[in-house]
């Protein structure tokens, strides 16, 4: 053992045990096991509890050592001792004696955890430590549990199968309040799924009892247990459907009923009347609800008739865009049990070439099926009875049609004359805006030109049939209106008027064309809601826009990547007068943000703002947007357009929030709004005058006095004032207080990585002084004599850093 440290160790000397900070960390290193071993004696000796010059001396040394092995990265060679001394304070009282008063054990062992369990992307020290970690969750210290916990959580991150074995030491701390704990169950679940079913009941009765994230782990985890074992969940059915009226876990969860429904449909039919209300309440999560009555509906004749009845009364309340993925539903209950539909329902999705007039057909069929039966006077004739699917009507097939027509339009004239009183006026019940009233004269019309095709297709049929030839008519089946492929994607050619014509071309015009036309689909001739909304509120995004742009920049580019938080917007931003000592003229700052959607949403509204006529979903800027949103969507969630019409723009605190990432990556140092060019600019372009003077004549940018933090150690504030000199590629700066002294240090500023400001602490007042400088082979910790000056050295710093990324770009850009 070296001779000072086996000297502080064997006499317990706490006034020779702050030298061995002066040793250098080579010196002791073969000795640190040895060193423990010695330490571990010491603290179970009868009288340590009540010997505070040993406690101090083995405080002391342990930080020593424990420093010693992050910087000779020797923890795989030390690591038994170490933990043996951790396993050793297991032996002792570990319960705090006060308020926030560990004892000396607890002291010990909170000093060694970080050091051990920091490695935890290292198998061998993990192995050594888990077992030892899991025990000290049980001990009553919550602040020692609270820091294994953490540590626990990242080594299941890395090394899940290191944690599975203790699975049900860890499910039974959760239990008893060790929250945190719930971020490993999902990592250790696919390991050791019976020791977590077991107690999946009383984990998802704690759901009300947690905070927001505890709640999301183990949302993550019932997820998990349903795509692997649904049937798990099935006792817990009524729980979980009572918790889907708080909107924070009703997506999640209702996903996970969703996996159940499959598997076991039939735990699902008492809670159908409940999901309909929270579709009701929760019109974004209906596609769920649509899902569990389609695996009911399947189940029985009996069910598929009372799903389809719920199904169809979603058409008419539902959005267009929603129809598609409903009809599928629907179709796979009536393909299952066609009598549902009287046998017909082939004939209802030949009827018409558009989904709305489909819906309203099922609609209406639905609620009028007793009557067309009973109108159909005795049983169908051979002739009749020609199957439509096999590819001809017969002329029963042509007398059904009419009924059900002649049913349909008299059913329409009831609901005209709704308001009519005994004496023959008419007094409306409801109250239609001209807009309204223009879209229910096109819905009849379309339905009207719809109802012409299928009597024509069942004419020629029929003609064709007894004269022995093939028909070459227009036949929309219902493979072609309900195939996989989106509605927008369906090319059939209809005997169209001049205007379906040009709606259908609309999506080849540019956006200055013909703008009245725009946003109209082409398919369905409807009107784009994305292209409404943006119409509706041009003035007001423009006006949003004018502001907005002088404090948040509008990205030049955004690719979507997925992380371990989730997807994240990768951004880039560029000055736009690339001027000659422009900071970004081959390279572009770039950031990370975790608010895609709302990095979106500001893009459309910018390009709205830059045009003088309403954007469209048909776009291709649009379409682009729509693309990168696609890649960010949660299962559940808006599409696209639906979300960006659900307000004009975007909250202040989103901005906000938005504008103190920018701050946090030091943006605003590098780039400043121009309202001369009316866009941003990097800091040379934004001041030409600095940059000649930095460039040609040589001149620093900044100069004076800083602060030099002389050690790493936190607990040892040193500081030695230096004279600094910021000139063009360098930091230089002088051992002494002034400029004229000799003995120069230089920092390259091409190779620095990163400029970030040191946090202070929370009874500290006022903004950070103190700042960071990492370069690849060292940190440079320096401090400003106050909040300006350390803002105005951060800002020079970063501006000169990218200046010496972008000579370096440029100088290989020519050698290329």
């Amino acid at each position: 053992m070296h001779q000072l440290l086996g000297l502080v160790l064997g006499k317990r000397d706490l006034s020779r045990a702050g030298d061995l900070f002066s040793l250098e960390d080579s010196e002791i290193e073969d000795c640190l096991s040895q060193a423990l071993e010695e330490i571990k004696a010491i603290s179970c000796s009868p009288d340590y509890l009540t010997n505070d010059n040993d406690q101090a001396v083995v405080e002391i040394c342990i930080t020593r050592i424990t420093t010693a092995i992050r910087e000779t990265r020797s923890i795989e060679r030390h690591g038994g001792a170490l933990v043996g001394l951790w396993e050793s304070c297991l032996e002792h009282n570990l319960t705090p004696q006060g308020k926030d008063e560990d004892t000396p054990h607890a002291k010990i062992a909170s000093d060694i955890t970080s050091c051990i369990l920091q490695n935890y992307s290292r198998p061998p020290v993990m192995a050594l430590a888990v077992p030892v970690a899991v025990r000290f969750l049980q001990r009553g210290n919550r602040e020692l549990s609270r820091n294994m916990s953490s540590y626990l959580s990242l080594a299941a991150m890395a090394k899940a199968e290191l944690l599975a074995e203790h699975t049900e030491a860890i499910t039974c701390s959760v239990l008893g309040g060790n929250h945190m704990l719930l971020r490993v169950l999902p990592s250790v679940y696919p390991k050791q799924p019976h020791a977590i079913h077991r107690h999946l009941g009383n984990l998802t009765a704690m759901m009300s009892h947690l905070d927001s994230p505890e709640q999301q782990h183990l949302l993550r985890l019932i997820r998990m247990v349903a795509e692997q074992q649904p049937l798990v969940l099935s006792p817990l059915v009524p729980s979980l459907v009572g918790y889907l009226g708080d909107a924070s876990l009703n997506e999640t969860l209702l996903g996970a009923l969703v996996d159940m429904s499959q598997a076991s449909p039939a735990s699902m039919t008492p809670f159908l009347p409940a999901l309909r209300v929270v579709g009701q309440q929760y019109p974004v999560l209906l596609g769920d609800v649509v899902k569990i009555h389609r695996a009911v509906g399947l189940t029985s004749e009996r069910q598929a008739r009372s799903s389809l009845a719920y199904l169809v009364s979603l058409l008419g309340s539902m959005d267009h865009s929603f129809h598609y993925s409903l009809l599928l539903e629907i179709r796979a209950l009536t393909d299952r049990y066609t009598s549902i539909l009287g046998g017909c329902a082939k004939d209802i999705y030949r009827m018409s070439n558009s989904f709305t007039s489909i819906a309203r057909l099922l609609e209406t069929y639905t609620t009028i099926n007793c009557r067309v039966e009973e109108e159909s006077e005795g049983p169908p004739s051979p002739e009749a009875s020609v199957c439509v699917g096999a590819g001809g009507f017969g002329r029963g097939s042509e007398q059904r049609l009419q009924v059900k027509i002649q049913a349909f339009e008299e059913k329409m004239g009831d609901e005209g004359g709704e308001g009519e009183t005994d004496g023959g006026s008419t007094t409306p019940q409801r109250r239609y805006s001209m807009g309204q009233a223009a879209r229910e004269e096109y819905r009849e019309m379309r339905f009207n030109r719809s109802k012409s095709l299928a009597l024509h297709a069942v004419r020629s049929r029929s003609i064709n049939s007894e004269s022995g030839q093939d028909g070459e008519g227009v036949e929309l089946t219902s493979d072609a209106l309900l195939s996989v492929s989106p509605p927008n994607q369906q090319t059939e050619n209809l005997d169209t008027s001049p205007t379906e014509r040009e709606l259908t071309n609309v999506s080849s015009l540019s956006p200055s064309t013909h703008p009245a036309t725009r946003g109209v689909n082409r398919d369905t001739g409807k009107e784009d809601k994305l292209y409404s909304h943006l119409r509706d509120n041009m003035e007001k995004i423009k006006e949003f826009c004018s502001v907005m742009v002088q404090q948040i920049p509008i990205p030049e580019h955004c690719v979507i990547e997925d992380s371990s938080r989730g997807c994240v917007a990768k951004l880039s931003f560029s000055c736009s007068l690339k001027g000659h000592y422009c900071l970004y003229t081959k390279s572009c700052f770039t950031l990370t943000s975790l608010q895609p959607h709302l990095w979106i949403n500001i893009m459309l509204l910018h390009l709205q703002s830059q045009h003088s006529s309403p954007l469209s979903s048909l776009d291709d800027c649009v379409q682009r947007l729509g693309r990168l949103w696609e890649r960010t969507q949660l299962k559940g969630a808006h599409c696209f357009s639906m979300a960006m019409t659900q307000q004009p723009t975007p909250h202040r605190k989103d901005l906000d929030s938005l504008q103190i990432l920018l701050e946090e990556v030091r943006f605003f140092d590098l780039f400043g709004f121009s309202e001369e060019e009316g866009s941003w600019l990097c800091y040379m372009c934004n001041n030409p005058e600095k940059a000649t003077v930095v460039n040609e004549d040589g001149q620093p940018l900044i100069e004076g006095k800083l602060k030099e933090k002389q050690v790493r150690w936190k607990f040892i504030k040193r500081w030695k004032t230096r004279y600094f000199t910021l000139a063009g590629n360098q930091l230089l700066f002088r051992k002494g207080k002034s400029k004229d002294e000799l003995d120069d240090s230089t920092i390259e500023l091409s190779k620095v990585q990163s400029v970030k400001v040191v946090a202070k602490k929370r009874r500290e007042r006022g903004l950070p002084r103190a700042f960071e400088i990492f370069t690849d082979s060292k940190t440079y910790v320096l401090k400003a004599r106050d909040e300006k000056h350390a803002e105005e050295w951060l800002q020079c710093i970063n501006v000169a850093v990218a200046q010496a990324r972008e000579r370096e770009n440029r100088e290989a850009t020519t050698y290329l």
